[in-house]
Order: C-alpha cells, then structure tokens, then sequence
C-alpha cells in the first residue's frame, strides 16, 4: 500500500481515487479548481461542419461528449493529446470510428506530438475546432494556422477555484513528517504551485523529504521543481501509468 496525494480538479479526480484505493492505496486529495461545464447549444450542428475537432484533455473530452449527447456526428476526426484523454473517451462512451481518431503514440503526449505526425501535421485548407477550457496555450495553435488551417476556439469549461479540506491538508502534513514515500500526482503546472505553497507542504523542499512527485508533462515537472519540490519524477499519462508508477516504486 502507497500514500498518494491527488491534484487533479474535480470532479475527474474521483475516478482515479477510487480506482487507487481499490488497489489498497491511501489516498489524500488535494484539490485547486473544479471543472464547469458551460451550457452549450448547437455544438453537434458545429462539430459537423469541421473537418477535425482537438480536445486538449482529458475534462474537455468529458465536456464534448455531454454538449454532444454522446453522439458522434458522421464526417469530423478527433484528435486527442494522449492516453489520459483517450481513457476519458472511453468512459464517456462516445463512439469515434478508428479511422476518424488521432492520438500521438508515444510521449511527449502534448498537442506538439499531435502536431508532429498523423493528419494534422498538414492541416492546410482544413476546419479544426479546438474545444478546451477558459484560457489555456496559444502557440500549437498558432502554428495549426500558420499551416493553412482554419481554427475556431470554443471553450466548453471553467475552472472554479477551491481551497483543499482542512482534514486533507492534515493529511499531507502528517506523511511528510514520517519517512515512509509518499506519492503527488501532477497534471497541471498550477496545482504543482498551489501545492507547494501549503503551509503544511513545506517539508517537500528537504533533500530528505518522502514526497515523490509523478508529473505527467517535463512542463509540469519543471513548474514542480521551480515551485521547490526537491523530487520529482516524469511518468506517462493515464490512470494504468499512475497506478504502475506508484506500485513499482520506480518512475523513470
């Protein structure tokens, strides 16, 4: 059995707790920001006159496929970023024939390795619509534009902000002060620095700290040690990479 301490926004970050704690895992979630999802009319109608729609996350798969009723209309590809968007996927139930699906196979799972291979690495003369949350990277999607495409932005989520529950927060305090390893989950830059300004995270910055920090992104993992986090390890994406990486006790 592992301590873990999970990051990712709510509501997503249920499933990987429960799943975690299936396998006998203690788990302490630490959560920053719930996902919103907008209310959206006449998405499905808007998707089919694209020729690819990009979801930049797992959460923007979960929105997608609500806005579409779990429907996929016939004509548009998807393009998804890597294994943790293609699980969401899964789950949901949307059903994207094989051939309209594009996902990068190997890290760095990022919308540059999307752009490096497969249809839209000459993207010229097509209509992407690039379905995300409030705010977000710019510059992949810049360079989709300065191939050709045509590319409309359409932001299906919020992100609301939240302050982690005290007996969480205690949680953490209380397994940094001991030596047995404990495991931090990180998805995104801004919860690697939210975390490591809590009052009772300051012990992750010692040499001799047990906190071990699995991020899926070397742009999460340099946020994570420019945030003070003394250890950190870069995994794969999606729920099967985490669960591995804590139970082997090796990351690489």
């Amino acid at each position: 059995m592992a301590r873990v301490v999970l990051t990712q926004p709510l509501p997503r970050v249920e499933a990987l707790e429960r799943a975690l704690a299936r396998r006998g895992h203690e788990v302490a979630r630490l959560t920053f920001t719930r996902i919103q999802a907008r209310p959206m009319v006449g998405l499905a109608a808007q998707v089919a006159e694209v020729d690819w729609v990009v979801a930049v996350s797992p959460a923007a798969v979960e929105a997608l496929a609500s806005a579409l009723s779990h429907v996929w209309p016939p004509g548009p590809g998807l393009a998804l970023v890597g294994p943790g968007s293609l699980l969401a996927l899964e789950q949901t139930g949307l059903r994207v024939p094989a051939d309209r699906l594009t996902f990068p196979a190997a890290a760095p799972f990022d919308a540059g390795a999307m752009l490096a291979a497969g249809p839209l690495a000459r993207p010229a003369g097509c209509a992407v619509l690039v379905v995300r949350g409030e705010g977000g990277r710019d510059d992949w999607i810049d360079v989709l534009r300065a191939r050709g495409a045509q590319v409309e932005v359409l932001s299906l989520y919020d992100r609301q902000p939240l302050v982690p529950e005290p007996e969480a927060r205690a949680r953490l305090g209380q397994w940094l002060a001991g030596s047995a390893p404990v495991y931090c989950v990180l998805t995104q830059s801004s919860a690697a620095i939210a975390l490591a300004a809590l009052p009772e995270a300051a012990r992750l910055r010692e040499p001799a700290s047990p906190l071990v920090a699995l991020a899926i992104h070397t742009r999460i993992a340099e946020a994570a040690r420019t945030a003070g986090f003394h250890r950190v390890r870069l995994i794969d994406p999606g729920e099967n990479a985490i669960a591995a990486a804590i139970e082997c006790g090796v990351v690489t």
